[in-house]
């Protein structure tokens, strides 16, 4: 316990803790605005985290299962309230449909570190992929809530399907490493058993 109560995951655990006030101030008509206050800062703290754990040191396998989490736990709060502020069915669908690949993920991560002993760490598109939602829901939720202005449902559906391709993308180029590298994992435990092919050794470590 000691060990895990590192700065990054303070932050991390901190992230979380504004997600669940930004949920409840936006139930708040007259202070609307300070919910996407805290929302805005708890997605910079994504930023903070990463970087503290990197340079501290603190790198935490708590931490790299609490970070996403905190992703989606604030990602729920942004999208689901831009739905309600949407009242589309359109936009629903596809936040729904956005949701079902985290929860997917999440399934599939958690499938691969029981199962396998395998933690899939998150990819470049992954981080790309947080970014884009971040930037897109913080923004539909600025706009409406503290510069006051209308966002066309249009306007919102194009954001939503933008995010729907980089998502399942990113699920995708999970799924495909994912299978390369146990490939590669049985074919080395293949040249380790008794009998194997010689030339295991030179395709392996050329």
């Amino acid at each position: 316990m000691r060990a895990s109560f590192t700065i990054p995951n303070v932050l991390t655990a901190a992230r979380i803790a504004m997600a669940a006030v930004a949920a409840w101030l936006a139930f708040r008509a007259d202070i609307a605005a300070a919910a996407v206050v805290v929302c805005i800062i708890a997605a910079l703290l994504d930023a903070g985290d990463g970087w503290c754990a990197r340079t501290l040191g603190q790198c935490s396998r708590i931490g790299e299962h609490m970070d996403p989490l905190a992703d989606k736990i604030l990602m729920g709060v942004v999208y689901v309230w831009v739905g309600i502020d949407a009242a589309s069915t359109p936009v629903w669908t596809l936040i729904a449909l956005v949701g079902a690949r985290e929860v997917a993920m999440t399934v599939f991560r958690a499938y691969s570190l029981r199962r396998h002993g395998r933690y899939i760490p998150a990819s470049r598109l992954g981080r790309s992929k947080m970014l884009v939602q971040s930037v897109v829901g913080l923004t539909i939720l600025g706009l409406t809530h503290i510069a006051g202005r209308s966002v066309p449902n249009a306007v919102v559906v194009a954001a939503l399907l933008v995010i729907l391709v980089i998502s399942y993308l990113s699920a995708l180029f999970y799924v495909v490493d994912w299978k390369r590298r146990a490939s590669r994992l049985q074919s080395k435990g293949a040249c380790r058993r008794p009998g194997a092919d010689p030339l295991c050794a030179t395709q392996h470590h050329g």
